[in-house]
């Protein structure tokens, strides 16, 4: 039911261009399709996909730890199995591979080593994914742009001047570029649906609780996934990444394959929690998705949010303390103060010094209270609908620069910020699924995602009308300027 085109039959697969073709063509279950048929080899794959990214990836900067010898040795003796049988893939580098440095973009983790693999990846592993790489992300994920002086800046394959988001933005930017067609993504604030959006892929952050451990226990506001071309490689990569331990919160939702029959009530609001509306560009955008959900039989009302601007005070004092403690294990590293090391990136450093100068312990027991209030009422008010149309952010990709400065204050900069993202987060502190859908292009040639939220628990609710969607505005075709489909 994807709108990938999935080969059968004949492949070319004599030289790289050929390969290549099949590549753009094909998502990720359509070429471990190809394995399993004999019409193309996990080596091949994987060498096709090597050498897309040494061509790619300096100007993109997307894999920021390379495991090319190892996949190309893997890919000769793996054996054809699991969903993603011989696929290339790369993960965020804040997920644990035995071997392999879990960075976290930061300086504070630059030398650790994973001695054993998170769960999740190993779930990956099992489902025949070839880790070519690890990908580029933010310090400690704290960003919506993927920028950190320990990484590097990280290039949105639609203009090389804008962000790829955060703080998945090296797993967009990769997929978006077709290095890879899949790949690990985590989200504790919008970090899945972010770079989804900037990048022009598709990103579903799950429900709390719903995933393996993998970049964190999946107990507080963070949730692992990832990005894709195709919605069905993102609902495969979920339904087998599901926890079906006797704990886990929901019962596990099988694969959903394609779209549903059922037409659904559909809340719209463009307006952010400050109260604001998007760019001109980004509201045109949002509405038109909107006007294309009620042409495909679904009924679109009006509403209004009931978050307000204390959630941005609220959020801010959680992650604030998150800060502090980061800048304590920074201090605890070098043995002095983080001020006198230059271990932590400017925003992160002062963040963390705001926090500790203008928050209590009080406040972090009111902010959760705050929390645990606002999700009855957001539940009670999301029971009005079946899902909730929004904008992902206020405008499209911002430039490089603009949301990682050092020589522009700490107040000033999180303005930026929060400004720019004021509609991801809430999902997090609530525990609710939500996922970015690429509906509409910027006048300035950068992707606008449709962000969509459900009730907990009800992924298949978004898969669903994601489906949808991708047959309506079949994305997967049109490849950014810096990709392989421009090589």
């Amino acid at each position: 039911a994807a709108a990938m085109v999935v080969h059968s039959g004949s492949v070319l697969r004599a030289n790289a261009a050929g390969l290549n073709r099949t590549l753009l063509e094909t998502d990720g279950l359509g070429l471990a399709e190809l394995v399993k048929s004999g019409e193309v080899t996990p080596f091949e794959l994987a060498e096709a996909a090597v050498q897309n990214a040494l061509a790619l990836n300096g100007k993109l900067n997307a894999i920021t730890t390379p495991n090319y010898d190892q996949a190309l040795a893997q890919a000769r003796t793996m054996r054809l199995q699991g969903p993603f049988a011989g696929v290339p893939f790369v993960v965020k580098d804040n997920l644990d591979v035995a071997g392999m440095v879990t960075t976290n973009g930061s300086r504070v983790y630059a030398d650790n080593l994973a001695s054993a693999s998170a769960p999740l990846a190993l779930i990956y592993e099992a489902a025949g994914l070839n880790l070519i790489g690890k990908s580029n992300m933010p310090e400690v994920g704290a960003l919506p742009t993927t920028e950190g002086q320990l990484l590097g800046p990280c290039h949105n394959p639609w203009d090389l001047d804008h962000s790829s988001g955060g703080s998945s933005g090296g797993s967009a930017a990769a997929v978006a570029a077709g290095i890879v067609p899949v790949a690990h993504a985590s989200d504790g604030g919008g970090s899945i649906r972010i770079p989804a959006a900037c990048c022009g892929v598709f990103g579903l952050k799950p429900s709390r609780r719903r995933m393996l451990w993998g970049s964190s226990d999946q107990t507080s506001y963070a949730a692992d996934n990832c990005v894709s071309r195709s919605v069905r490689d993102s609902a495969m990569l979920f339904a087998i990444g599901q926890d079906r331990s006797e704990t886990a919160p929901f019962r596990p939702i099988p694969f959903v394959s394609g779209p549903s029959s059922e037409r659904l009530t559909i809340g719209l609001d463009l307006r952010n929690y400050f109260g604001e509306m998007p760019d001109p560009d980004v509201q045109r955008a949002i509405e038109q998705t909107a006007q294309l959900c009620q042409d495909l039989g679904h009924e679109v009302v009006e509403t209004t949010s009931p978050v307000d601007s204390e959630f941005a005070t609220r959020f801010n004092q959680i992650f604030g303390f998150r800060m502090v403690g980061l800048a304590d294990a920074a201090a605890a590293k070098a043995g002095r103060p983080t001020s006198e090391t230059g271990m932590l990136d400017v925003f992160v450093q002062d963040w963390a010094e705001y926090a500790r100068s203008n928050f209590t312990s009080e406040d972090q027991e009111l902010a959760a209270a705050y929390m645990l209030d606002l999700a009855a009422k957001y539940a009670d008010w999301l029971s009005g609908m079946d899902v909730f149309l929004s904008p992902v952010m206020s405008s499209p990709a911002p430039a490089l620069g603009r949301l990682f400065d050092p020589g522009v204050g700490f107040d000033e900069m999180f303005e930026r910020v929060v400004r720019l993202v004021a509609y991801t987060p809430i999902q997090n502190a609530l525990g609710l699924p939500a996922m970015s859908v690429p509906t509409g292009m910027h006048g300035e040639g950068l992707p606008i995602g449709s962000h969509f939220v459900a009730p907990a628990g009800r992924e298949d609710l978004l898969f669903a009308l994601a489906y949808e969607l991708e047959q309506a505005l079949p994305w997967a075709g049109t490849w950014a300027p810096v990709s392989v489909g421009t090589l």
